[in-house]
């Protein structure tokens, strides 16, 4: 297949890696320094568990020289999404499938407007990946997971998950319910993005003191309560479920929003904990804690703090 990788961050990168490793044709659209560093230099993954560097590969900033592809994997920041989504035109032919693996719960819509007649679909992502310097991406290891639609069949998303059998360091599988699979990803994501960014604390220390404990199942419970207003079919287990898998996470780890916010960058807020906050006020479901990590960090959503 021919992919382009749109947004070829830290995500973006490691999946267009492990893809290329993989046999894949695989374009990377980045810009500024790392642009200039996968032209000159190529990409290198540090991980300690599957180490990569691929001395060639194809970049641009140019999605118009790159021409019709068989897939674009569509990883930009949420805030980017209006922008990325109009320029990826060129990229589509009648045949082309857009892969979103963005956060949140609305990006097939937003993508969507722009995709013509090329095929959106919904997945999420299960890593942790970072630019560690211009061409260079960091990944501690732990999930390396794609969840895609499955979209009845569909021979690319079933090409996609062919070409991860051929890597060890990204599993693509297909979901007919992919739905409610982003669902329990959104709530999971906003509740440790919620509480990493707020407390301005990592995963262990959240969950070693009882109050801040308390808070995170709070914020996932506001969540859950959410999406089942919303008509979502969310289990009745999941809650107790996504507190297990945050208590098994590494005591360092922290939300990549909560990184976002130490550097100054902007935030997705609005589309974590603001989307729950405005949902609940949609639905008339509360959600005080919700409301007070979105107001409290809306500050901070355009990058870096508001000056007096």
């Amino acid at each position: 297949m021919r992919i382009a990788i749109m947004g070829s961050g830290g995500v973006g990168a490691y999946v267009g890696a492990q893809l290329q490793a993989a046999g894949e044709e695989v374009v990377f659209i980045a810009r500024g320094a790392h642009l200039h560093a996968l032209k000159q230099l190529g990409l290198r993954i540090d991980s300690p568990v599957a180490p990569l560097h691929l001395p060639r590969v194809t970049a641009s900033d140019e999605p118009a020289r790159i021409g019709p592809v068989d897939l674009v994997i569509f990883a930009v920041k949420l805030g980017d999404t209006e922008t990325a989504a109009r320029a990826i035109g060129p990229l589509l032919g009648p045949e082309t499938r857009v892969l979103t693996l963005q956060n949140g719960i609305d990006s097939v819509e937003l993508i969507s407007r722009h995709a013509g007649s090329a095929k959106v679909l919904g997945g999420v992502i299960y890593v942790s990946a970072v630019i560690e310097s211009p061409g260079v991406i960091r990944s501690p290891g732990g999930l390396h997971r794609i969840v895609a639609d499955a979209a009845g069949g569909d021979p690319v998303v079933a090409a996609l998950c062919r070409a991860s059998e051929r890597t060890s360091a990204l599993d693509v599988t297909a979901s007919d319910a992919i739905d409610v699979v982003i669902w329990e990803k959104f709530i999971a994501l906003t509740a440790l993005s919620a509480t990493t960014s707020l407390l301005r604390a990592r995963m262990g220390q959240i969950l070693g003191h009882p109050e801040s404990r308390a808070l995170q199942r709070q914020l996932v419970d506001e969540a859950v309560a959410v999406g089942r207003a919303a008509g979502k079919p969310i289990r009745a287990e999941l809650a107790d479920e996504i507190m297990s898998k945050l208590a098994a996470m590494p005591a360092s780890f922290r939300s990549s929003m909560s990184e976002d916010l130490e550097r100054g960058k902007p935030l997705e807020l609005s589309w974590l904990s603001g989307r729950v906050h405005g949902l609940g006020l949609q639905l008339g479901v509360p959600t005080p804690a919700h409301s007070v990590v979105y107001r409290a960090l809306v500050l901070y959503e355009g990058g870096k703090a508001v000056q007096g």
